[in-house]
């Protein structure tokens, strides 16, 4: 079966992966240590509170996320912005990462849940698919920080970003570079 892409809506965020629903990493980080001392009292609070933070990114962006089915089940997620709206990235060694009024948006994620549908092209497609809605909304660049030699990462590997045409703009920490494709 071939996969299926949509872009979030208010009325879809139920359907974004469990695991991506309540991650908090890039958007809040000080939220982060909660989820992982407190999950069962906190985790409905927190996937409120990314909700909430969601919807305004939609209102004051657009389209910012994706959620990929694969036989009729959510099985991949992206989300994107302005670098504003993810204040972890000031954590990374790598910088700067580009502004939205420069035309540059951020992808905070990229990601295939099942590990077993990893390397099969699912990834490729959910990035296709947010490339074509920046370049078709007028963006000048997409970044993201991708990890060199893991998969092990919310963004994907680097490996996957090289494939699609990005290049590594800053890699002041060669585990996770700056990855960058110019649209």
């Amino acid at each position: 079966m071939n996969p299926v892409i949509i872009s979030i809506t208010q009325s879809n965020f139920e359907a974004i992966p469990e695991k991506c629903r309540s991650c908090l990493y890039w958007s809040f980080p000080e939220e982060t240590e909660k989820l992982n001392s407190k999950i069962s009292a906190t985790n409905q609070k927190l996937i409120e509170k990314k909700k909430q933070s969601l919807l305004h990114t939609l209102q004051e962006f657009g389209n910012c996320a994706k959620i990929l089915y694969y036989n009729d089940v959510p099985v991949g997620y992206a989300e994107y912005g302005p670098s504003h709206r993810f204040p972890q990235i000031k954590e990374y060694k790598s910088q700067p990462i580009g502004q939205i009024d420069e035309g540059v948006v951020f992808l905070s994620c990229l990601y295939i849940v099942d590990e077993t549908l990893r390397r099969k092209g699912l990834g490729e497609k959910l990035l296709d698919n947010v490339i074509a809605d920046l370049r078709g909304r007028g963006f000048t660049a997409i970044e993201t920080y991708a990890r060199e030699g893991s998969m092990n990462n919310p963004s994907g590997p680097i490996e996957l970003y090289r494939k699609k045409g990005f290049y590594v703009k800053d890699d002041a920490n060669p585990e996770f570079p700056i990855a960058r494709l110019d649209l």
